[in-house]
């Protein structure tokens, strides 16, 4: 069973760009992955700033999907 949670998912034109949460003891790593392949992760203390980028692409035109 995988812990893994997916934390986003958003469109643009034929573009697709997500968010998942690996945890990893008491933080937990981001991974950023666009259209399916990984673009680059991230260690995140908060749940907060897992969803930071999500704002940043909703301001360049991305829309939600899930």
């Amino acid at each position: 069973m995988s812990s893994t949670l997916r934390l986003w998912r958003l469109k643009k034109l034929h573009q697709s760009a997500e968010a998942e949460l690996h945890p990893i003891g008491v933080q937990a790593e981001v991974r950023y992955l666009y259209n399916g392949a990984l673009a680059y992760s991230r260690l995140c203390a908060t749940r907060a700033d897992a969803l930071a980028r999500r704002a940043e692409l909703e301001r360049d035109g991305w829309m939600f999907h899930w």
